[in-house]
């Protein structure tokens, strides 16, 4: 895994080989400027100071003002170029991270948390920027400055080479014990972090119920025992600092009292001079401060790789990828053809009731023709991620072009579910799913979720304005950039035109986050229209009539029913909680706790399904 972590790290940096490499030369012309100064300091005063020679003071003053310009703009220009290269390498995480959450099952969310999710993609990365930034920054200089600076030491006095020496590897060993003890202490740091994360967003969400309730101290109370967690462990990540950092800067302070005893033997016996003892302090000075500063920042790296390891973690998530692993185990079957030409060409197998096997063709798009199946559950059977019991077993149904079906069933029984399982927003345990004759994991997912016009159980709308809005339906579709006619037409038959009019803005109109500053029966219509911009051979209507006022809701329903009579016919899935809506449809999926108990129109399922007469009494609708 390290050397996973460490061929991704090198991957990030590889397009960025030439910006590093001019940061490594400002490096070394910084390295060589501070170190220049000391030296020709050194000279100034062994042969001009005290010998009394105005001309080399004069001219060796110039010399270290030149030394002393380059050194500032080599710095300065070496801080822009790695920020620069940084912030680069955050925009590619994120930008990763943005794709890789994109190809995310809902299980996948669910295995990670919202909460690690938002901290991984927003602090993790600005940690791993920073440290980047002050690692070029400060840290790349360090080798070079050591390097030289103990070389240059080493050629003024061997005993004061050896007394930097050995303080640096005092304070570089003092480091190491300070990482190794603080690393499992920022782990759990950040564990809790996620944890608190999750904890703070689900009281602000839920203000409204915590507070009708009267619950805010029960909330408060499960805050600020996490709070009082994190802090404690801060203090014990802190109190680890606290112990290594003053000792570390005592050694940094000692090192001057030191050099200045031993060199003044050095100058009695003659080996030295006193301008040298003057650079020997200095080259002391830049390359213990070189190493402090490197310090200061290697304290840091515990809680970067932590971070990189957490981001790596989510773009190399295998979860529910069912639809690439066909993909990649068709191409390996067939090389040099591409997923369309698979599609195009393999065959489906599917199971008769005898358990023979029969060998399905794939129909391809331009083969397709109304009489044959558009949508097909064949024995699925599917479970939630550590749940005991399948949500859905054993289902099986099929749904034709033009044909409404409607699902019905008590609260809980899967009856969302099977709505989420056909985009492929969750991967069945067992069965499969076919759309137009194919494997909906035999195809490319976006290409399924192209033919679907989705309305969730929760209309959510995106901030932004009305015709932002209603142009996300069409994304990912092969449909042309549609016109506002086309936004009209679609806006009248969900009639969310009538309270698009009373704006002043009209299509403009601003939208805030999930639609708040809309009524629920507006969302739901905005959703209703998004999903026929798409213009697509199955929709599916989570419950989405559920906020709409009588009238209104007979209205779209009987649009709705028209325009499945034209253009592609597209079919009509819909999760239903009124028998008087669901008896007008074709046919209607009884489920009971996760299997289908029933499947037929209203008359039929009255005869023979016990389940479905149950709901029909409930409600009092009359056969």
């Amino acid at each position: 895994m390290k050397g996973l972590y460490m061929k991704s790290i090198l991957a990030y940096l590889w397009p960025l080989k030439w910006p590093v490499l001019g940061v490594l030369l400002l490096s070394l012309l910084h390295v060589g400027g501070a170190l220049t100064v000391p030296t020709l300091t050194a000279t100034i005063i062994n042969e001009g100071v005290l010998k009394g020679n105005l001309d080399i003071i004069e001219t060796y003053s110039f010399y270290m003002v030149g030394a002393s310009l380059i050194t500032v703009i080599a710095a300065i220009t070496s801080v822009y170029a790695s920020s620069h290269i940084a912030a680069r390498i955050s925009l590619v995480m994120r930008e990763q991270l943005v794709a890789a959450l994109q190809k995310f099952s809902l299980t996948d969310f669910s295995h990670f948390g919202t909460g690690t999710i938002l901290m991984r993609s927003t602090r993790d990365v600005e940690k791993i920027q920073s440290v980047l930034s002050e690692g070029l920054n400060m840290v790349l200089p360090t080798p070079l400055m050591i390097f030289v600076g103990l070389g240059l030491t080493f050629y003024k006095d061997y005993y004061l080479g050896l007394i930097i020496l050995t303080l640096m590897i005092i304070m570089t060993a003092l480091m190491l014990v300070i990482q190794q003890r603080a690393l499992p202490i920022v782990k759990s740091v950040q564990i809790k972090l996620d944890e608190i994360t999750d904890l703070v967003r689900d009281h602000i969400l839920g203000m409204p119920v915590i507070r009708a309730f009267n619950r805010s101290h029960d909330k408060n109370a499960r805050e600020v025992e996490s709070f009082s967690t994190m802090a404690s462990l801060n203090i014990k990540l802190h109190r680890t600092y606290a112990v290594g950092l003053p000792s570390i800067l005592m050694i940094f302070n000692m090192s001057t009292v030191v050099i200045l005893w031993v060199g003044g033997y050095s100058v009695v016996d003659g080996r030295i001079q006193v301008g040298d003892i003057i650079a020997v302090i200095e080259y002391a000075t830049q390359i213990l401060l070189a190493l402090i500063m490197s310090i200061f920042v290697l304290l840091d790296i515990p809680e970067a790789i932590i971070c990189y390891q957490r981001i790596q973690e989510l773009l190399h998530h295998h979860g529910a990828t069912r639809n690439e692993s066909y993909a990649k185990e068709a191409n390996a079957n067939m090389p040099g053809t591409t997923d369309t030409d698979v599609i195009a060409n393999a065959a489906d197998t599917a199971s008769t009731s005898d358990g023979a096997t029969i060998t399905r063709p794939i129909v391809t798009s331009s083969s397709l023709t109304y009489d044959a199946p558009l949508l097909e559950f064949q024995h699925v059977t599917f479970r939630y991620d550590n749940a005991e019991a399948p949500a859905l077993e054993d289902i099986s149904f099929t749904v034709h072009h033009s044909q409404h079906i409607a699902i019905m069933g008590d609260i809980g029984s899967g009856k969302s579910t099977i709505a989420n399982l056909i985009p492929g927003l969750f991967d069945i345990e067992s069965g499969d799913i076919l759309l137009n004759g194919i494997s909906i994991y035999k195809q490319p997912i976006e290409q399924v979720r192209a033919q679907i016009g989705y309305v969730p159980q929760k209309a959510y709308l995106f901030t932004g304005t009305i015709d932002m809005n209603l142009r996300y339906g069409v994304y990912g579709t092969n449909l042309p950039d549609i016109t506002k006619a086309d936004m009209a037409r679609a806006c009248a038959i969900s009639r969310a035109d009538e309270f698009i009019t009373k704006f002043k803005d009209g299509y403009e109109h601003q939208l805030s986050q999930g639609g708040t500053n809309l009524s629920g029966g507006q969302r739901q219509r905005l959703a209703m229209a998004r999903a026929l911009l798409r213009k697509p051979s199955l929709f599916i209507f989570d419950d989405s009539f559920s906020a709409l006022d009588g009238t209104t809701e007979r209205y779209v329903r009987q649009a709705i029913a028209e325009e499945m009579q034209h253009g592609a016919r597209p079919a009509l899935i819909s999760v239903e909680q009124k028998v008087s809506a669901a008896k007008k449809a074709d046919a209607i999926l009884v489920i009971n706790q996760g299997k289908a108990v029933g499947f037929g129109t209203h008359e039929e399922l009255l005869d023979r399904c016990d389940i479905y007469k149950q709901i029909v009494a409930s409600q009092e609708v009359e056969a």
